[in-house]
């Protein structure tokens, strides 16, 4: 086994739970990276980590490498907040109309292309590169920015994707795997299931302690957005991993073209 497990960590408030108890506490055989979701994507595929809460729709494209963790994952209750899109016309009527995607997370680019197209019947015009609102009529934003941008309420439409996706198919949308190199568990398990059960008592403790932990998560990655909406927002995710998560994780694959096996650990 390695002297060390490599860990993806996501500086975004719903990712809080999962790490503000390494904050503080020495784990000497457990390092960081910090980036965003399509960041650490990209480390799992080269192997810089082994394990992170990563983009779902990652998994689908590079199975044969990975293991999904069934103790936790980032889903939605009925919406999830920090993934939105937010537009100047309806959703129904942003055919041929541009759209800006995030560069940070390709499970949500994923979802909305498929929403667009399969169930809003609309077919937009994607843009990735530098946003501008007189270049775009809705643009798609995730983590603390979509919060923030929230906030603002500067667009005439928001739509939550998690709500949208419940509304289409009855089932919770899982945004983010927590996703391991299959390494990790040929190399022997012991400290990577001693993380796994630190990161179980880290959601724990979150909630029992949603105050004391946001001081000490903002302490590090400060939000700047209103106290109250930060402390509400953790009641709309959901870090459960069920049957029904399996179901919505399997049916978005289905529907993305990409069916595969959901091997769990």
């Amino acid at each position: 086994m390695k002297h060390f497990l490599t860990v993806g960590r996501i500086p975004f408030l719903v990712c809080a739970p999962f790490f503000h108890r390494f904050l503080d506490k020495y784990t000497p055989k457990v390092r960081f990276l910090d980036g965003t979701p399509s960041e650490q994507n990209k480390r799992l595929r080269e192997g810089l980590i082994m394990l992170s809460p990563s983009s779902s729709i990652e998994y689908a494209k590079n199975s044969e490498n990975y293991m999904i963790c069934n103790r936790f994952c980032t889903a939605s209750t009925l919406e999830i907040r920090s993934v939105k899109l937010f537009s100047k016309y309806k959703w129904e009527n942003l055919g041929n109309k541009t759209i800006h995607i995030t560069e940070q997370s390709d499970t949500s680019v994923a979802l909305l292309k498929l929403l667009s197209s399969c169930y809003l019947k609309v077919e937009p015009i994607w843009k990735r590169d530098f946003f501008s609102e007189e270049s775009c009529d809705a643009r798609l934003l995730i983590g603390d920015c979509a919060l923030q941008e929230s906030v603002m309420d500067r667009w005439e439409y928001a739509y939550d994707l998690a709500s949208v996706w419940q509304e289409w198919q009855n089932l919770p949308f899982v945004f983010g795997l927590w996703i391991i190199r299959k390494e990790a568990l040929s190399a022997g398990s012991e400290l990577l299931n001693y993380y796994l059960d630190e990161t179980e008592l880290s959601i724990r403790d979150f909630k029992e302690n949603r105050d004391d932990c946001l001081q000490k998560w903002e302490k590090h990655y400060p939000a700047k957005l209103p106290q109250n909406l930060v402390y509400d927002y953790y009641n709309a995710v959901d870090y459960s991993f069920t049957a029904e998560h399996e179901r919505s994780l399997k049916k978005f694959y289905e529907l993305c073209g990409m069916p595969v096996e959901l091997k769990l650990f």
